[in-house]
Parts: C-alpha cells; structure tokens; sequence
C-alpha cells in the first residue's frame, strides 16, 4: 500500500508557498513573536524543530479525538482528496460546516495541510506527524462501521428476494405481457394493461418490476419491439451459467444503469430505453465489479449502517472511475465552494441509485435497526449454488424431484431447482404463483411461444419427465405432441411469409387469406402483402386457432443491431482488498479497544485544556486577549506553555448572537472583506448558509443580501431576524 505521507521537504514548500499574511499568522499563532528580519526558510525549520519535541508530540497525540481519527483515516484512504471527496464521503454524518470546521481545526494544529496539484486544492497528513498518525491512517474499520447480532423478523422494511424461481417467474411475466415504456417526467417506467399490472403486484409483492424489467434490458437479456418484450436466446444462456450471486450482481448493474439513464438527460446520447444503443459495455462492466464489490463485502453477513453504505459507494465509484483512465483532474471533486464539481464522470450512477439497485436486485434488504436504517445482505451469498444441471439416474430421470406435477397442467418448482431449468420451464408456461410457492402453468399459448422460441415438444417433454422424477401425465405429452403439429401445419415468419402443411393447404384460396397473397414462393409457401398481425387476424377469422410465428426473438433484428450487443461474461472484480479486509475482519476487540482509547483520550483532552487555562490565570491580559487565548486552548491549538506567554494574537470575532447588532455588523462586514461563508441561525427555525454579498441600512434596519452556497437567487434578510451569524473561516492554504 502506498505511504499516506508524503516528504518532509514537500510539507514544507507547501508552507514556503503561503501569502505572506497567512504565513506569518501560522507562526505566530505557534512559535509567537516573530522577530525581524524574517527569514521563511528559518522560521519553517523552526516550526519543525518545535511539532518534533516530545512534549510537543505527546500533547498532540493526546488531543486527537475520535472525529480526528476518522478525518485522518478518510485522508489516507482517498489519497489526498480534495474537500469535495470528504463531504461526499461524509455525507449523512456531518454537516458541511461541521467538516469544515473539523477541517479548519486540524490544519491550526498542524495535523493536515494542503497543497495545489494542477490547480486542484488538495489535503494531505503532516510527515513531521507520521510516527503519530500512521495508526490513525491505518484504521479504516473506523470509517465502516457494521452491527453486530442478528436480524429480527419484524425489522425488515424494504426487500425483493429474488431466488432461482422468483427470477425465472418475472422472466415468463414479462414475455407473456404487453408492455409500453413512457417517460413519466421522473424516469422512464413501463405501462402494462390494467389486469396485466394488477397481477404483477400479486405475483411479485415488493418487487419493483420497473426497474427489474429495466435491469434486464440494460443487460440486452430483454428488448422491446412493438410493445413486446422479447428474449436474447444467447444472453439468456450465458445468463443461465452463472452463479446465483453472480446473476444478482449482474442484475442489480444493469438496474443501475437503466435507473441512471432512465433519469439522466443526457441519456439520448447512447440511446433510448429499450433499444440496444442503450447498453454500454463498459459503464455495465464497472458498475458490475462495484457490486461485486458490495458483494464480497457482505459475505460475512455483517449489518452495515446506510452511512457506511453511501461511504462505500463513494469509495467504489471513485475506485472504478480511476479504472477507467481519466486523469486526476478530470474525476476529482472540485473544491468545496459553489464551483461545479468536476468529480465522476456523469454518465456514472450515483451512490443513491447504485444502493436502490442493491436493493431492487435482492442483494441487500432495509432495515430498521436502534431507528437506523441499515443494510443487510441476502441469505444467497451464503451458497454459491452452480447452474449446472443435478446429476441424473441411469433413465435420466432426476434422482430428486425438483418440481411437482399438481395437475395435468400445472407443476410446483421447489426450492432445489437450478435457474436454468427454471428458465427453460418459464420458457413454455405462465407464472400462476409465487412465494412461499411457486407454481407455473402450461397451456396451448405458453406452449406455442416456448415453439416460437425454438424448444421442441421432444425437449420440452424430456424437461419435464427429468425433473419430475418421471411423474408427468401420459396426457401432456399427447396435447404436446397435438400443439406442436399444429404449430408447424400453420405458421407465419418474419417477412412476411406464411406457410401452410398438410390438408390446411387449402387456406391460401379462402378469403380473407388470398387477398393478402402477394407471391406464391413455393408449394404451400407464400408471400403476404399484410403485416404479421393483420396476417394472424385473417387466419383467426378463417377458422385457425394456433398460428405459429417461429424465431420471433432479438435473433431476427438486423445485423447493424446484432452488431453493438455483447455475450454476457463473469466479470472479475476488481477489488480495494485494505477496505474490505477492515469491514469483514474480527471487530469485537478492535472496537473495544476503540471505545476505552476514546474515553481516556477525551479525560486526557480535559486535563491539558485545564492545566493551560490554570497557566492562563497568571498572566496579565486584556479581555479580548483572554478571550482569545481561551478559545485556542478550546480548539486544541495551545500545545506548549510557551505559547500562552510569548504569544502575537490577533482577535478575531466569528460569531454574533441576538442583539449583539455591532457584532453581527462585524462579522458580516469581515465576511465580504474574506470572501468567507457564513451560517445564519433564522429566528423562524431556517438555517442558511451562503457567501454574503452587501449589508445595506434600509428604513432603519440593516439588510444583508446573501447568495446561498448550493445555488439559487440573492436572499435579504434582516439583521433582527437572524438569532446567530456564525463566520466559517477559510483554509489558511487557499479556496
């Protein structure tokens, strides 16, 4: 792993670099009074010489709490990160201003510096500190917390449990369904006839079918053509092959990408939904290898908090992008100030979007746990159950009965069966039940399109005695056999061409059958001037009730289409092993330990701050250089007595309560001068934070105008109605 820390030499051309003015305060605020003539390379080496005494050290490492180390950690983790990465990472644990002022803190006391790397602000670990932040940098279990002990059955508040059966019966729901896709101004969804969305919510309770339907057509499993969604007989195959974990982790990728293009405007650049431009192999890929990343993580089965959760999204996306190549500069966050984030790529989906589709693919379940919402992995990573087909008898009949023939036509899947027979069963039926039981049917429709598809009723037959344990009705294999001669007496194919068999020969000189007749190609072959449906609806109203319509699958689009697709392939993940070691890892005594360190680190805090301020006590100062020296030994800057008794202070006011009006003048007034942020605590509850832009008297009152830091028009404000302005100071490195 590479060092956090980078040269001594490094650190300190990053201070030789400062303004002037910020250089000097820094010294000052350190060392004391600066005697001329200034010399920076002497007082830089001077600095150095003082943070490396053992007292100095000792005090230093004594005021490091638990929100140091996480920020310490989360540095070392990101690899100098520039603001913006550590409010993403951040994000649900504390404010903006919190960080900030975190941020701030660390770098008075010399624990963090910052540096310009092609014109990006960046954040690094002081190396004069190394001996004493290395452990800090190396505890990433601190930024990940999991829940130990075990799920209640009532806590679970969102979960689509898809299994082998579950998956197989959502495949025959949607190729037996008719569907449009709209975009409802939100995202893209898919419209199903009433009755057709009403059983869907039976069958599939807390699935969400439009963004599961949509997962499988960013995989290209699924396209849609006329309001039908058909199947990619190739990708389904290769889909077969793969482990129940690895079908999930493709599942919840192509989930991903669909709810990212769905909501993206710049989607129209690599297509619609539902057709095959949409597919992107390498977004598919990557996004993959980061659920895969999820994945490994969740093998032990730990309870991961949402916090946790986002971080590691964070983590994984940042990670994934680097894999892609794009320079430093172009994926980094920008600054924390109201530029545009330049960050991850845009086509990548957010840590919002790639949690749902954790999610909405079964990976994880939500639940509530000590009023948290967390995340909680499924039961399948416990198995890595392979696709292939069980081991059969000498008859070739299965040795243990994965399905039950309940009626003539019906059958019920237990748990044991493979998803690829699961398919090949959903292939020529129609989904009745699913839950605790899952049941299909079959019928002279289902069956007609597993022909369409190119199943025979030999195989078909051979599928159903196997699994069975050789219990299917005599009676089947009858009506099997009748449907499939039918099939082929009577059927249409693209084109279109229409073939008639046998005595149903004579159906080319009925009307409305001749009419349609464009050429006679051959003996009971012919070419129709109708399309395919108008086609089907004359021989409907000629007497003929099975039409067979052979190979209407993605196979028959046009070459240019077949072109873009992919084979579906086991993606090898590509892994941060550091991060996942420190999640999965043994915990119960690191965190022990971490607890008992905290507790004595913070009685430790109080016994300097206390011993200081006793120091303070003997000296003779004004109020405002009390003031001040107090609030250093509250922020943790005071390490030396040295420092309370040759001291330069500079008295700054930050902040302004109630009817402090001079005050609150003050600070607004050294706000604009700064080009610093301030936070106002409204006497209505509102809290806003933005850069202040002019404080101007009107009738009496003084009126700040202040643009809001996320966007959006200039407020105006009142003085009286603001109960606190608090001045957020900046880095002394620079925005």
């Amino acid at each position: 792993m590479t060092s956090p820390f980078r040269p001594v030499s490094f650190w300190e051309s990053a201070l030789m670099t400062l303004p002037d003015a910020a250089f000097f305060d820094l010294m000052r605020s350190v060392l004391g009074t600066v005697k001329t003539p200034f010399n920076k390379q002497k007082l830089v080496e001077e600095l150095s010489r003082f943070i490396i005494r053992p007292d100095i050290q000792e005090n230093i490492a004594a005021y490091i709490d638990t929100n140091d180390r996480r920020i310490i950690a989360a540095i070392a983790l990101l690899s100098e990160p520039v603001p913006g990465e550590l409010e993403s990472f951040f994000t649900g644990e504390y404010s903006y201003v919190e960080l900030q002022s975190m941020l701030l803190n660390l770098e008075e006391r010399l624990i963090i510096y910052r540096f310009r790397d092609k014109g990006v602000l960046r954040i690094a670990l002081n190396p004069r500190l190394e001996n004493i932040l290395a452990p800090y940098a190396a505890d990433k279990g601190i930024l990940f917390p999991a829940i130990e002990g075990k799920l209640k059955a009532n806590e679970t508040v969102e979960s689509s449990m898809f299994n082998s059966r579950i998956l197989a019966a959502l495949f025959s729901f949607l190729l037996n369904t008719e569907v449009q896709i709209r975009d409802d101004g939100k995202g893209t969804v898919f419209v199903f006839r009433k009755k057709a969305a009403e059983q869907g919510k039976i069958l599939f309770p807390g699935v969400d079918i439009d963004s599961s339907a949509g997962g499988l057509l960013a995989l290209g499993l699924l396209c849609l053509v006329k309001d039908e969604l058909v199947p990619d007989e190739a990708k389904i195959t290769a889909f077969k092959a793969l482990s129940d974990r690895e079908r999930l982790e493709h599942l919840a990728g192509g989930i991903a990408l669909f709810l990212h293009r769905s909501s993206n405007s710049s989607a129209g650049s690599t297509g619609k939904i539902g057709e095959v431009p949409f597919q992107n192999r390498g977004l598919l890929k990557s996004i993959i290898r980061l659920v895969g990343n999820f994945a490994d993580i969740a093998k032990d089965c730990k309870i991961l908090p949402e916090a946790t959760m986002i971080k590691l999204a964070e983590l994984f996306r940042r990670q994934e992008t680097s894999n892609w190549g794009f320079p430093e500069g172009n994926f980094r966050l920008a600054a924390y100030n109201d530029q545009s984030r330049l960050g991850i790529p845009e086509e990548f989906p957010s840590a919002s979007i790639l949690l749902r589709s954790l999610v909405d693919s079964g990976l994880f379940s939500i639940v509530i746990m000590d009023g948290k919402h967390c995340y909680y992995p499924s039961q399948l990573f416990d198995t890595e159950k392979s696709a292939k087909k069980p081991v059969s008898g000498r008859s070739g009949v299965q040795k243990q009965p994965c399905i039950a023939m309940d009626s003539g036509l019906s059958c019920i899947l237990y748990p044991e069966i493979t998803f690829a027979d699961a398919m090949d069963l959903a292939a020529f039926s129609s989904v009745e039940e699913t839950g605790t039981t899952v049941r299909f049917s079959l019928s002279r429709d289902s069956v007609v399109r597993g022909f369409d598809r190119g199943y025979n009723a030999e195989f078909l037959w051979e599928l159903l005695e196997r699994l069975s344990g050789g219990r299917s009705p005599d009676t089947l294999k009858w009506n099997l056999d009748d449907w499939e001669k039918r099939w082929k007496d009577v059927s249409l194919n693209q084109g279109v061409i229409l073939t008639l068999g046998g005595e149903r020969i004579y159906l080319a000189e009925t009307e409305p059958i001749a009419s349609l007749i464009k050429q006679n190609l051959a003996p009971g072959i012919y070419l129709l001037s109708a399309g395919i449906d108008e086609a089907a609806s004359a021989l409907s109203d000629a007497g003929v009730d099975i039409v067979g319509r052979p190979s209407i699958t993605v196979k028959s689009r046009t070459a240019n289409e077949r072109a873009v697709e992919t084979n579906i392939r086991i993606i090898n993940k590509v892994k941060n092993e550091t991060v996942i070691e420190s999640i999965v890892g043994p915990r119960e005594s690191t965190e022990t330990s971490l607890e008992r360190t905290v507790e004595n680190s913070a009685e430790q805090i109080e016994q300097i701050k206390k011993r200081f301020c006793l120091v303070l006590d003997t000296l003779k100062l004004t109020k405002q250089e009390r003031e001040e020296l107090e609030s250093r030994i509250e922020r943790r800057m005071i390490v030396s007595e040295t420092q309370l008794k040759d001291t330069s202070l500079r008295y700054e006011k930050l902040e302004a309560r109630s009817l402090d009006y001079v005050g609150k003048t003050g600070v607004v007034k050294q706000a604009i001068v700064s080009g610093s942020l301030l936070e106002l605590s409204c006497l209505n509850g509102e809290k806003i934070l933005g850069f202040p832009e002019s404080l101007d008297k009107k009738g009496g009152e003084m009126i700040l105008s202040i643009k809001p830091r996320d966007g959006g028009e200039p407020q105006k404000l009142a003085l009286g109605k603001i109960s606190v302005i608090r001045r957020i100071k900046q880095s002394i490195f620079g925005v």
